[in-house]
């Protein structure tokens, strides 16, 4: 079973790959510095004023007034725009929203192409886009048009309006039309090509039809028009990792993995203080067995983020490797830093080390952590019972068991004496699967005292080099046992 323990909570990967229209009220905040061109020689000079105060309604009451004495002062059309739609956000008004829209073309009329102003419009059209008002389109697409080329990066492109609130419809109808999502992000990507958001969305829905190829071109034509974007490099090499992955086993699939490297390590300088890339990158030097990168961007990964959880990842992989001593100091770190009783790290880590009594006890209260649990879960049960006489059977009995693979239903049926080994060799149909053959068939020789046998399929499952799956350390483990007797 692979090890892909590690629950983090704050990486960006997934957010980057959402597409969110930006609200106005933050696009005010973000706004709220000012138009930058001069009306009649005069600088215009926006401040936070109109969204301070005490009554929104006694201000908009007050700029009116000095609006009507002053009609052509854009800092004031400016500033009561600012008003209208922190109320319109307030109270859900459309008065105020169509108030606002008013002023802020009042702004352009006097001060023709201003940024600020366009900028704020344009997110407010962009809304629209998203909530469905078909014309909305049409006007966003005008301002975004009198953008200069920095402020069109810094907005969603009006497509990509279009598709999430597609993207939202179908979700809520439950009715998908994928053709229709990729022709509005296609339409962005044309829109705005020096912007990665539609690249990765777009390469994202490819990657989860399992189109690869596509999705690798996509990204790929993204990482030539938007220069240095760490997004984009991260997304090639999540889809590589994702195709090896969709191999059924991605140590059949190397190839994809160095590729994922190559661009994660493209990524890294543009972002040198993402956790996600550097947990990405260990994981991977440890599949391509080159621990001591692995070790390397496991210490960087604890100086950026010292989690429990990400200290007990890097105790794992100096456990996978056989530094038990340095693999139990740092999960001794990692359950002072708070590390839950559900971490499967407490109790793998002990098995792998052959401490099987702590590997109960730790087993126990992650047992009793879970609402469900794996095949593997079910299987450590009983070889931590058998090792310590042990029995956890009621326990298990409790949980429910959850099968997520036709292959996991085989590593069951003949741990549970429902299938015989000849059928379970003929179901392992890669290294991945004949790891585990070759693992739970030579436990099964080492419990029945067939020792030479259990050696030949120990040693079998190391020359896998799945250098991921816990089966690889506890072979290991039963090897140097043998060789004691």
């Amino acid at each position: 079973m692979m090890l892909f323990h590690h629950a983090k909570s704050n990486h960006p990967q997934l957010q980057r790959q959402q597409l969110l229209g930006a609200g106005v009220l933050t696009a005010i905040l973000l706004l709220i510095s000012g138009c930058s061109q001069q009306p009649h020689s005069k600088q215009v000079a926006i401040t936070s004023s109109a969204v301070a105060g005490t009554s929104a309604s006694t201000e908009i009451a007050a700029l009116e007034a000095e609006v009507e004495k002053t009609p052509n002062n854009a800092e004031l059309h400016y500033k009561l725009g600012l008003a209208y739609i922190v109320d319109a956000e307030k109270t859900k008004s459309l008065r105020s929203r169509e108030l606002a829209i008013k002023n802020f073309r009042q702004v352009l009329k006097l001060v023709p192409g201003n940024p600020a102003t366009l900028k704020l419009l344009y997110n407010i059209y962009y809304e629209d886009i998203v909530a469905g008002d078909e014309k909305a389109f049409a006007k966003a697409s005008s301002i975004f048009s009198q953008l200069s080329a920095a402020p069109q990066t810094e907005v969603n492109a009006p497509s990509l309006g279009v598709f999430l609130h597609k993207y939202l419809a179908q979700k809520k109808s439950g009715k998908k039309n994928l053709p229709e999502l990729y022709s509005a992000l296609l339409a962005a990507i044309h829109e705005q090509p020096a912007n990665d958001k539609a690249y990765i969305q777009l390469a994202k829905m490819y990657r989860e039809e399992n189109y690869f190829p596509l999705a690798l071109a996509t990204l790929k034509l993204g990482a030539e028009e938007v220069t240095h974007s760490s997004a984009l490099y991260e997304a090639i090499a999540n889809t590589y990792e994702a195709r090896a992955e969709a191999s059924g086993c991605s140590y059949d699939a190397t190839t994809y993995l160095s590729d994922a490297i190559h661009f994660y390590q493209q990524a890294v300088p543009l972002t040198p203080e993402s956790a996600e890339l550097h947990y990405a990158l260990a994981r991977l030097y440890l599949d391509k067995n080159l621990y001591q990168l692995a070790l390397h961007e496991s210490s960087i990964l604890v100086e950026l983020e010292p989690t429990a959880e990400n200290i007990a990842f890097s105790a794992q992989n100096y456990s996978i490797i056989g530094n038990e001593p340095k693999a139990q100091q740092l999960l001794e770190q990692a359950k002072a830093q708070g590390l839950s009783a559900s971490d499967a790290s407490f109790h793998e880590i002990y098995m792998n080390s052959g401490e099987w009594m702590k590997a109960a006890l730790s087993f126990t209260d992650y047992l009793q952590a879970q609402k469900s649990i794996s095949v593997y879960d079910a299987i450590k049960a009983d070889i931590i019972g058998q090792q310590t006489d042990l029995d956890f059977s009621a326990l298990i009995k409790k949980k429910q068991l959850a099968f997520n693979s036709e292959w996991e239903a085989a590593v069951y049926a003949f741990w549970t004496d429902k299938l015989t080994r000849t059928q379970f060799q003929q179901a392992a149909k890669n290294r991945c699967e004949r790891t585990e053959y070759f693992f739970y068939s030579g436990y099964r020789d080492y419990r029945a005292g067939k020792l030479a046998a259990a050696k030949q399929n120990f040693s079998a499952a190391l020359q896998q080099n799945t250098y991921r799956f816990i089966e690889r350390p506890l072979a290991r483990h039963f090897l140097v046992t043998l060789k004691s007797r």
